[in-house]
This record gives C-alpha cells, structure tokens and sequence, in this order.
C-alpha cells in the first residue's frame, strides 16, 4: 500500500489523513508523479492508526521502517507507539533528491501498520538558524571535534538543565533557552525520565513509565518532553537527553529495570527524539568500570548498535574515565568526563594531568568534553562555600585547554534542579537550598560565557591541541591553582593561553612562526588589549594587563598579498 506521510515543517504540521485518504492521495500522487516535499535537515513524521488494540503497545508490537536516499543508502528507525492506536515515525532526512521508505510491523495482519510505502522529495534546507541551515552534528573526520553535516565546525557550549525540561511551562522554558542562547550557549543538557533529582515525576505529576518487569510507557510524559526539545531546536540550540540517569537509587529506572526494559524504554526516547538535532548521554552520573561495563556495553550496543545516529557520550560520575572500558565500542562516539563541583589542588590536578588530558591521543580518537565542571553557587566538595564565578571560568578555560579543543559544558545552583529557591533540590538534601533557577540564570559567569564562547567561535579552535611546550615556564609548576593552561594549532599559527591569575607569561618564541598578532582577552568582559611584550633570549615576556584571570591570543600575521607582476 502507497503512504503519504504527515510531514512537519518548523514545527508545523500538514493535516492528518485518515487511512482511506491516505490510500486516495497516494492514487492520486502516484498519477500526477508528485511528491510532498520537504526541506532538508527538516524532520519528517509519518503518522499511522494502527487496527488493532493492544494491552501494551510498547511490549506487543515491533514497527521499523527502512528510508532509502537519493543515494541509494538505507537507514532503518523504530516507529513509536503515541497513545491510543496512534503510532509515529519520525526521520531527518541529509540528502537532496527523491527518498523512498517501506514501513513492516510484527503483526502483519495488522495493515494499518504492516507493508506500507511511500515516497518524498528533499529540497534545499530552510537556514532558520545554525542548525537548520547547516545540518544536524556528528563527528569531525578527525575525531576531535564536532561538525555540522555539512562539515561546519560546531563548537560545544552545553549548560545543564538537568530537571529543566521535565520542570518548567511552557512560558518559563523559552524564557531560559532564550536567555541561554544570548549568552552564548549552543546545546542544553537534560535528563529525559523520571530520576533521583526529579522522584516524583514531571511538573504535572506524569512519570515516564509504570512497572518493572513489562513496562507500560506514558505517552503524555513524552509528548511534553517533545514540546521542550522542540523548543530547544527552535532557539537554535543542541537537545542532550540522558536517557538513562545512573547513579545508585532505586528512583533511577536503569537501577531496577532488567536490560531487557532498559533497552526498550532508552530505544523508545531514541525513536522519538532521533530527528531532531542532538546529541545522547546514555548513561548519568554512573560508575561503568569493572563488571558494571559489561552491561553498558550491552545496552549501547542494543540501543545504538545500528544505523546513523548523533554523537554518544556515556556520562560518568566526578573524576572517572570511561575511555579504556568502551574503548572499542563503536556506538560510542565522543568522550565526556565529569571533573566535578570541587576547586581544591586535586580537582585541579585532575583535569591538567588527569586520564583526559593523557588519553585523547589513543586510538580511537573521540573527542573529549568536559560534561559537569564545577557549578556556579554550589558548595564545594572541600571548602563547603558556593563556587565563585572566577573558580567556574578557570574550569572551563582549562578543560578547552587540556584536550583538543571540542566545547565544555556549564552548570549552576538553581538551575540544574530548576529550583524554587525554597528549598534543597530533590535527592540533594545536604546540598543547602539553591537560589531560583531565575536569578540563578544571570550568574557571573554564566553571562561570561558569551565572551568564551565567541571567543572560539571566532579562531579555528577545532585545530588547538594541548601544548605546554609553547610556555617557556610554567606558573602552575609551584602552585596548581596558577597553572596556565596553553594549547596550539599544529602549525603554530595560533596559540591560546589562559592564566587563571594575573602572570608575566613567557612564551617561547622559537616554536612559533613570526610575525605575530598577540592580544590579551579580557574572560570577565571580552574586552581585548595590547600585549607589552619584552623579547628576552628565546622567549617573549608578556606581562598581563592587571589583577584576574586572563587569555593571550596570539596568532600569525596574514601574508601580505602580492602585486601583479611580482
């Protein structure tokens, strides 16, 4: 049977047709040689009444569709169940020209769901934002960073709103991402079911699923998420679901579920969010060494084992690293780790000497993102005081610094628990009680990060590694909390340098070509300034332009451009 799809725009949607219209659209688009068309990069939905009842759809029946590309390549989805006999597909189609789909159920006498085709043509993409012009993210070529589709370098600036989508109106929601997107921000972080930080469901009440054994889903859980990532997208910005959060409690479904449900739910948010524009964590805050890796691997194998996905992290609990445990697991496409809400010598030894900083080298390259740096306002681990915003800029200028330059993440009390400002977040009662998420909103650094973030977006950051080798001495070598961080481009044509205080750096001249542009940036308020540089033997001594932290920039000058007959 020929289907024609309901196809969504920029979240707007084409009538529904009833089954018999479809069959006589289908006819009639069959006659004319006409296809529905749709941008690409722009989410296609199918929508499908199934004929049948089930007692539990989610359990009972299996429903795939296969699409086929103007290239001839095939791509397999889940369809999802939606509630009453309501099924949908849902796909982002990267390619121009005529795409082709077939659509099978388990139940094959069920043919309001079984042996269904159709067929669309992809025209040139909308361009409303980032996104939509450029494509959906995957990995660099190299591995070390992250690209649009169409091979745009997409620089990671996350915050984490871990309970934001599941908490918030609809009101209170593009207030946030409105404001996350002027300062900066180019993805959100949140946690897609009912978890620890969020026991009790959405803010309505609704939680993801029931039971333990057989799992019933709650499509009125998803179809609220699904306005919050839609949401998300429509700012410009990344959705970062964790599926299936992982620390130790019994509200944290991944802890009572047996692999087999597990599966099943994360496969079930996969089939929903995987046409939008993304990225998936699919485990939270979990320890994934020794034995527990065995099942991790299980999982990710059986939920993005196959087809085209978005990039996938596991997100490990404070100071761990997952690279050697999953360092074949192909499904795993980027690598984050969690240097954690602490300021003290360790932490700050963790990250410039830590496993990342030593392992982004080894085969398989992924790249490498701080996830959960130290949160704004939230006491420390060690000195049991809220985190400064000086203490935050520091971890996130640092951890750019000591891998290849990808992104990091962001976070603040208030918030991450979408706090009221009355009370400890759920699951975090000796926490103290965090502000309101809304004042919370416009923390130092937070607003900060637009200076960071346009910053790199400014210069190649995808091509910066770690490279101590560029200071002629290290500040740091004495004092962990002075250590200035140093990264360049293989060439030597850009260096960045970051001084979490106020230093006389000196920059060893020999490793670098010449002439030189150098500026000190200002992290506090993006200002630039000129470098008062002293060349002193091989090195050139660039003291800082007064008390704070602060980043050199230096990078070479363009070659003058040649007369004609020279």
């Amino acid at each position: 049977m020929r289907f024609i799809p309901k196809l969504s725009i920029a979240g707007r949607m084409a009538p529904r047709l009833s089954l018999l219209g479809l069959c006589l659209a289908a006819a009639i688009a069959s006659a004319q040689e006409t296809l529905p068309l749709l941008p690409k990069w722009t989410r296609f939905q199918g929508e499908l009444v199934s004929l049948k009842a089930y007692d539990n759809p989610i359990q009972d029946v299996q429903l795939k569709a296969v699409f086929t590309s103007p290239a001839d390549e095939q791509y397999e989805v889940d369809a999802f169940w939606d509630g009453g006999n309501d099924w949908k597909i849902r796909f982002l189609p990267d390619l121009a020209g005529k795409w082709t789909f077939h659509i099978t159920c388990s139940d094959e006498d069920n043919r309001g769901l079984h042996n269904l085709s159709g067929a669309f043509r992809c025209t040139a993409p909308l361009g409303g934002n980032a996104l939509s012009q450029h494509g959906s993210i995957r990995v660099s070529r190299d591995r070390t960073h992250f690209v649009h589709e169409d091979s745009t370098p997409f620089f990671w600036m996350a915050d984490t709103a871990w309970n934001g989508p599941l908490k918030s109106n609809e009101f209170d929601w593009k207030h946030y991402l409105s404001e996350r997107k002027r300062q900066g921000f180019t993805a959100v972080q949140w946690v897609a079911t009912s978890w620890r930080g969020a026991s009790d469901g959405d803010a309505e009440g609704n939680k993801a699923f029931a039971g333990r054994e057989k799992i019933s889903i709650n499509p009125e859980f998803f179809q609220r998420l699904d306005r919050r990532v839609e949401a998300i997208n429509n700012a410009g910005l990344l959705s970062v679901p964790v599926l299936l959060w992982a620390i130790s409690g019994d509200e944290n479904p991944v802890n009572f579920l047996p692999d087999d449900q597990a599966i099943l739910l994360a496969r079930y948010m996969v089939a929903r969010w995987g046409a939008t524009y993304g990225a998936w964590f699919l485990g939270g805050d979990g320890d994934y060494s020794g034995t527990r890796a065995a099942r991790w691997r299980t999982l990710g194998q059986a939920v993005f084992g196959g087809g085209r996905h978005f990039p996938v992290f596991m997100h490990p609990k404070g100071k761990s690293w997952v690279f050697e445990e999953f360092r074949d697991e192909k499904w795993m496409t980027a690598l984050g780790y969690q240097s954690g809400h602490d300021v003290n010598d360790a932490t700050n030894n963790w990250i410039h000497h830590g496993p990342a900083s030593r392992d982004w080298a080894k085969l398989p390259h992924r790249p490498v993102i701080n996830i959960e740096p130290a949160y704004e306002g939230q006491n420390s681990y060690s000195k049991k005081q809220p985190i400064s915003a000086h203490e935050v800029r520091r971890a996130l200028y640092w951890s750019l610094l000591s891998t290849p330059t990808a992104g990091v993440s962001y976070g603040a009390a208030g918030v991450w628990g979408w706090d009221a400002g009355d009370a400890p977040t759920p699951g975090h009662p000796n926490a103290g009680t965090p502000p309101d998420w809304r004042d919370a909103l416009s923390f130092d650094a937070g607003e900060q990060v637009a200076h960071l973030s346009a910053l790199f977006r400014s210069i190649e950051f995808q091509k910066l590694r770690p490279d101590s080798g560029v200071l002629a001495e290290q500040p740091g070598d004495e004092a962990l909390s002075e250590y200035a961080a140093a990264a360049s481009s293989g060439d030597g044509r850009l260096v960045v340098v970051y001084t979490p205080v106020e230093k006389r750096l000196r920059i060893n001249v020999a490793k670098l070509p010449t002439p030189l542009i150098a500026a000190w940036v200002n992290p506090r308020t993006g200002e630039r300034s000129s470098v008062l540089a002293v060349l002193r033997g091989a090195a050139l001594e660039c003291p800082a332009p007064g008390p704070g932290d602060w980043l050199l920039l230096l990078r070479s000058k363009p070659a003058e451009p040649v007369a004609p007959g020279n």
